[in-house]
C-alpha cells in the first residue's frame, strides 16, 4: 500500500509539472506542444504495454473492432473528448487561465458523482449531499458576482464525466482504452505534421527544444505507468481520494510558477468548492479507516 501510495503522489507531481511544461516549449503554439506531446508519449505508451505485457489487451480491442465496425464511432467520439481536455490542459497554463482550469479539475468528483446519480441511479451519502450543495452554491455565486462562469472550468468538470461514460458504454478500460484514445490522436497529429508543418521546421523545433521535447513524451508515459501501477496496488476507496492530489498541485503550480491569484470576488466562491472537496475527502478517508479496521477484526 505504501508502495501505491508513492507512485499515485508522484504520478500527480509529474502531471503538476505537464502542467507547467507549456511554458517551457514557448513560443510554439498550442497545437505544436499537443501534437509533439502525442507524437513523443505514443511510442513509450507502446514500451510501457510490452513492458507489462499488456498486448493481449490491445489485440482483444481489434478483435471486436473486427467484429463490431460500429465500436470504431466511439473510439473516434472517445479520442475527441480527450483531445478536447488535452487541449485545454496546455491552453490554460500559458495564457492565464491555470486556476480556472484547476478549478474544473476540483469539480470533477463531484460532477462524477452528480451523474453517476442522473444516468446510473446511485444514492448519495450524507456526505456527498453536502458537498454537492456546497459545490453548487459556490458555483451559483461566481455566476452573480461575475455575471459569468469560466468555460474551461465547465468544459472540464462536465467533459471528463461524459468522456466516461462513452468508456463504460463501449466497456474499453484501463490500458487498452488509453491506447485506443492516444493510437487514433497520434494518427491525427501525425496528419497535421505532414501537411502543415514543413520539414525544416520539425528539425528547427528539435534542434531547439532538443531536451524538452523527447522529455514531454518520457514524463507522460512515466506518469501513466505510476497511475496504473498505482491503482492495481491500491484499494478504490484510497486510489479515488489521492485523485484529489493533482488539482491540489495544479493550482499551486498556477500560483507559484504561473503568477495567477484569485482575486476577492472569487474567495467565496472557491473557498465553498474547495470545501466540497474538502467533505468528499473526509467521506473518503471514513471509509478507508472502517475498511482497515474490519480487515484486521477479520
Amino acid at each position: 500500500m505504501i508502495k501505491g501510495v508513492a507512485l499515485s503522489i508522484l504520478a500527480s507531481c509529474l502531471f503538476g509539472l505537464l502542467y507547467y511544461y507549456p511554458v517551457l516549449l514557448q513560443p510554439l503554439s498550442v497545437i505544436d506542444i499537443f501534437c509533439w506531446r502525442l507524437l513523443t508519449s505514443f511510442p513509450a505508451i507502446i514500451v510501457l504495454i510490452l513492458i507489462e505485457k499488456q498486448w493481449s489487451s490491445i489485440s482483444a480491442l481489434f478483435i471486436r473492432i473486427k467484429h463490431q465496425p460500429f465500436l470504431l464511432v466511439g473510439l473516434l467520439f472517445s479520442s475527441l473528448l480527450l483531445t478536447i481536455q488535452m487541449l485545454i490542459f496546455i491552453w490554460a497554463p500559458i495564457n492565464g487561465h491555470g486556476l480556472s482550469a484547476s478549478l474544473g479539475y476540483f469539480l470533477l468528483p463531484l460532477s462524477m458523482v452528480i451523474f453517476g446519480q442522473i444516468f446510473y441511479k446511485e444514492r448519495l451519502s450524507i456526505f456527498q449531499k453536502i458537498a454537492v450543495l456546497l459545490a453548487s452554491t459556490g458555483v451559483l455565486l461566481e455566476i452573480y458576482i461575475t455575471g459569468a462562469f469560466s468555460w474551461e472550468t465547465a468544459v472540464i468538470a462536465l467533459g471528463y464525466p461524459i468522456y466516461f461514460m462513452i468508456r463504460r458504454k463501449l466497456q474499453i478500460e484501463g490500458i487498452a482504452g488509453t491506447f485506443s484514445d492516444f493510437f487514433f490522436i497520434f494518427i491525427g497529429c501525425l496528419i497535421y505534421f505532414l501537411l502543415h508543418y514543413p520539414y525544416n521546421q520539425i528539425i528547427g523545433d528539435l534542434s531547439h527544444f532538443h531536451i524538452f521535447i523527447p522529455m514531454l513524451g518520457i514524463i507522460t508515459a512515466i506518469a501513466f505507468a505510476m497511475y496504473f501501477m498505482a491503482r492495481r496496488l491500491l484499494p478504490l476507496g484510497l486510489f479515488g481520494l489521492l485523485g484529489y492530489v493533482e488539482p491540489v498541485l495544479l493550482t499551486v503550480v498556477s500560483v507559484l510558477f504561473l503568477n495567477e491569484s484569485v482575486s476577492a470576488e472569487h474567495i467565496l466562491p472557491y473557498g465553498l468548492i474547495w470545501l466540497s472537496v474538502c467533505v468528499l475527502a473526509l467521506e473518503g478517508t471514513i471509509y478507508i479507516l472502517r475498511t482497515v479496521k474490519r480487515k484486521r477484526l477479520k
